[in-house]
């Protein structure tokens, strides 16, 4: 994600409760810890979903909030320091240890929090896009949004979601918000209301943040991706639908870029994808980067893996299922990732990096260093 205005939120209660963040961590608060090594796990954050911002509150460091995992509803760890985002096995806390809100089913956990971070009226808020199951809804997935003035606790979740599908047995999840051209803020979701037959399709719509915290749609949504043609995708995949989904969007030298996930999240096929949006992001379909058939980020082997045909270039690592690729800047403005991957000893965990691009427009190149 492209995070908004870097003014830090100063407060002694702000001050305190990081003081005891950082008091609960190994000694690490001076020096970042070192990026994992391709092969270790060890230094990897222990959640699925992970997005990350720069705390405002002075630190100089990052938060890193994950999917629910451990007992926790919204896991989060802290790392890093100045312009190295870092990565922390140690979870800190639990941001939303009540769930998601009213309308959210009893006991439900949270996906993929979207994190972001603005100033309103004078006030930082943080603000977290989170995917639940809505209550007495047929087990349906929807999008709420909850704010708060500190990262670590304290979100209020509004009373419905921003966006919940009412076709059929399609759902909304996945949801990223970033910031583009003239301060405009964007949000990103995997799209049921508006996927035709057996695909899915990824959506953007404009947000506007009112003063109180709340936040309401400011455009209608468009769809800026479909699944139906991405060869990768269904490789070897029977379950219906055709899955594309966690868009992550990026402003890059005057261009739009869409990062996301396709085919299975619990196999080794599950891979990340990059298309190209053009100036404006909400201007109508993305262009598959380098084509259709094949998927930019992939497990490549020995295990079974997509055939060569269908992938492009491996991560750091060379992980199973690498998906979830969440896109965002350091505080000095370079991009950085988090990814999702599955792990050697079960589960899910992610993975942090630094994006390294050349090249521009429909011909810019992606690879991904530690």
């Amino acid at each position: 994600m492209i995070r908004s205005s870097w003014r830090p939120v100063c407060g002694a209660a702000v001050a305190i409760m990081l003081g005891a963040v950082l008091a609960a961590q190994p000694a690490v608060a001076s020096e970042p810890r070192p990026l994992a090594a391709p092969a270790d796990e060890a230094q990897d954050f222990p959640f699925p979903g992970a997005d990350t911002i720069a705390l405002h509150d002075g630190s100089n460091r990052y938060i890193t909030y994950g999917a629910s995992s451990g007992g926790r509803k919204v896991p989060y760890a802290i790392s890093g320091s100045g312009d190295t985002v870092g990565t922390s096995p140690t979870v800190v806390g639990d941001a939303m240890p009540g769930g998601g809100g009213d309308w959210v089913e009893a006991g439900a956990g949270i996906w993929t929090p979207g994190a972001f971070y603005l100033v309103k009226d004078g006030v930082g808020r943080y603000y977290l896009f989170y995917t639940a199951i809505h209550k007495n809804d047929n087990d349906r997935r929807c999008i709420g949004v909850a704010s708060s003035t500190s990262p670590f606790s304290g979100f209020r979740a509004e009373p419905t979601p921003i966006v919940c599908p009412d076709k059929g047995d399609r759902w909304a999840l996945d949801a990223d918000v970033t910031t583009g051209p003239e301060g405009a803020i964007w949000m990103t979701w995997r799209d049921g209301q508006r996927a035709e037959g057996l695909e899915s399709a990824l959506s953007v719509m404009m947000l506007k943040f009112n003063t109180n915290g709340t936040v309401d749609r400011n455009s209608d949504p468009v769809v800026i991706m479909r699944s139906d043609a991405l060869a990768w995708a269904h490789h070897q995949d029977g379950g219906g639908v055709t899955v594309i989904e966690n868009p992550s969007a990026l402003f890059h030298n005057g261009s739009w870029y869409l990062f996301y996930s396709g085919n299975s999240w619990s196999t080794n096929f599950y891979s990340t994808g990059i298309a190209y949006c053009g100036a404006k992001i909400d201007d109508g379909l993305c262009s598959q980067l380098p084509g259709p058939n094949r998927a930019w980020f992939s497990y490549s082997g020995p295990a079974t893996h997509l055939p060569d045909s269908l992938r492009l270039y491996g991560l750091p690592g060379n992980k199973r299922g690498p998906g979830a690729m969440d896109v965002y800047r350091a505080r000095d403005g370079k991009p950085w990732v988090t990814w999702n991957y599955l792990s050697d000893e079960g589960g899910r965990k992610s993975r942090v990096g630094r994006l390294v691009i050349t090249g521009s427009g429909a011909n810019a190149d992606f690879k991904v260093a530690l």
